[in-house]
């Protein structure tokens, strides 16, 4: 929506989000975490099913829990994501120089375009003479 690349411009907006904000993020993020791990659980179950029939049960427990609380959390972390773009979109490019602070509105496709080039680095060691080759 604002042509950011999220991937590059992220680890900078991450540095400027309020304390709170970092805070429900990783809240979102931990709990995706705790349902990946109860994921991995259903395969071990499904492993031990091979001699103990009743742990078959236990992985469908597992899977059909794990997917559901991974959907919720993936869904609440995504519009946690969107959220702080939204919010706080237009003081990351203040802060850099691209915007001026008395602006209004929501970040224009031109800022966000800017923002996303400013902060990629990859090509940066395209060339020959890659200082870290041996």
């Amino acid at each position: 929506m604002y042509g950011l690349d999220l991937d590059a411009v992220w680890p900078r907006l991450w540095l400027i989000l309020p304390e709170p904000a970092q805070r429900q993020i990783e809240a979102a993020r931990t709990s995706f975490t705790a349902s990946a791990r109860l994921g991995a659980w259903s395969l071990a179950y499904l492993a031990l099913a091979a001699w103990w029939w009743p742990a078959a049960l236990i992985a469908a427990g597992c899977a059909l829990v794990a997917r559901s609380r991974a959907h919720e959390s993936m869904v609440a972390l995504a519009s946690l994501v969107e959220s702080a773009v939204d919010v706080h979109g237009r003081d990351l490019a203040v802060l850099v120089g691209l915007e001026q602070a008395d602006a209004a509105g929501p970040l224009s496709m031109d800022t966000g375009d800017r923002l996303s080039e400013m902060f990629r680095k990859a090509g940066l060691f395209d060339t020959d003479d890659d200082p870290f080759e041996t």
